[in-house]
């Protein structure tokens, strides 16, 4: 009874960090900003963090995605 129980456990962290490590890049540094695209190269989301560090996100990630940085003036 015990082991079924571990091997059911185990399954699913495993299917847990799967899906985590799934999920396409975002934004984690002021200033860094994403664009996500369909499979057609169409705008279907996009991701940002401001240079306060508030993240701001609309739309969907997909795994076709482009990257920038913008400069954040110091005050």
């Amino acid at each position: 009874m015990r082991n079924p129980l571990i091997l059911a456990l185990g399954l699913a962290a495993s299917l847990v960090a799967t899906v985590a490590l799934a999920r396409p890049p975002g934004p984690n540094e002021i200033g860094e900003f994403y664009f996500y695209f369909d499979a057609n190269g169409e705008i279907v989301g996009s991701a940002s963090m401001d240079c306060d560090g508030n993240l701001f996100e609309e739309g969907i990630r997909t795994n076709s995605y482009s990257s920038g940085h913008a400069v954040c003036n110091p005050d």
